[in-house]
């Protein structure tokens, strides 16, 4: 019978307590490393897949769809803040549910000299699955990007197949067009009226996922009425010179896009949700208007997903979504079906 581990350690410093559930806690330098399970390591075969997740209380047929997926490895959660949360709650569900793990580990990074650790690196590269919590998009991108880890997650995704994802701040780095917040949030009506604002700040070519590229991703979506600034991201990325068809996937809370590594995707959604929805949008020209001027941008599609429906990136369809458009008119949104949320 395994004894389970409760572990914290610091660079330089490994301490652990095979004994139950208990744990030893010590502080960290440049990151922290909660362990939950078997600390020896295992190698499993593993499936890609990505969980976009839009934020709130996570959705648990998600993260056991990566739990799967990682096959009774480990499973890593990444951090810019926080603790352990997420270890006891991963390894719990996938028992319960036939899919046990290894070890649920997460990496709490404190600053940018963690992603070039060799303990960090180490860690991650025998994951077989990868998960970044919410927080903040920006330490993400300041810490990570051009880093030894970044060549290593995307090592993981291209070549070990391993599932990757993230939640509200880790959704947001899913995509090949990452909106970064590095001055702070932007809100949808700075977005319209001036894509070039201060706020509407941008990175690309961080992770390499199949089939988001050109594409940018946003959580909290309807919650915090957020479209006018998604449509404000799209116009921005062809603006930039980056793309000439640009892609978007935003997704409401206690929501998540299961994305398999076919380019078929699902939604799923946390029980008792009154809001379960992700959007998927495509430009089909480019804006007419310049970058400091309130946006005009004509006929972008919209296709709206609700729990269960499924969308093929591949061939970019829906059988059962709902399909409408939007146009920006000097800064003002409007909607085919008179809702700019659908219907």
């Amino acid at each position: 019978m395994k004894k389970l581990v409760k572990m914290v350690t610091t660079v330089g410093l490994s301490i652990g307590l095979l004994a139950g559930h208990a744990s030893v806690e010590a502080a960290g330098k440049n990151y922290t490393y909660y362990s939950y399970g078997d600390t020896a390591n295992v190698t499993k075969s593993t499936t890609y897949g990505v969980n976009l997740m839009g934020g709130s209380t996570d959705v648990d047929e998600a993260m056991l769809w990566m739990a799967k997926k990682a096959n009774g490895g480990d499973f890593v959660v990444l951090r810019a803040s926080g603790s352990d949360g997420y270890n006891q709650y991963l390894y719990d569900l996938a028992a319960q549910n036939g899919a046990g793990l290894n070890s649920v580990e997460t990496i709490v990074l404190n600053n940018r000299n963690a992603a070039s650790d060799s303990f960090v690196l180490d860690k991650v590269s025998k994951a077989e699955a990868v998960f970044f919590a919410g927080g903040d998009q920006s330490l993400y991108v300041n810490y990570i990007k051009d880093t030894p880890l970044e060549d290593t997650l995307n090592n993981l995704i291209s070549i070990n197949k391993v599932p990757i994802g993230g939640t509200s701040a880790g959704l947001a780095i899913q995509g090949q067009f990452v909106y970064d917040a590095a001055n702070g949030s932007v809100y949808s009506d700075e977005a319209l009226s001036n894509p070039g604002n201060r706020y509407m700040t941008f990175t690309r070519n961080f992770l390499s996922n199949p089939y988001l590229t050109s594409t940018i991703t946003d959580s909290h979506f309807e919650q915090r009425d957020r479209m006018g600034r998604f449509v404000g991201f799209m116009a921005r990325n062809i603006m930039d010179g980056w793309t000439t068809q640009a892609k978007g996937i935003a997704v409401n809370e206690q929501t998540a896009l299961l994305l398999e590594a076919d380019g078929s995707a699902k939604v799923v959604s946390q029980p008792g949700s009154t809001n379960a929805a992700v959007y998927v949008g495509r430009t089909t020209s480019a804006p007419t208007s310049s970058l400091s001027s309130p946006l005009t941008m004509k006929d972008i599609e919209m296709t709206k997903l609700k729990t269960g429906d499924t969308f093929s990136f591949s061939n970019w369809s829906s059988s059962n979504g709902f399909q409408y458009k939007l146009n920006a008119q000097n800064g003002v949104l409007t909607s085919t079906t008179g809702n700019i949320y659908g219907n």
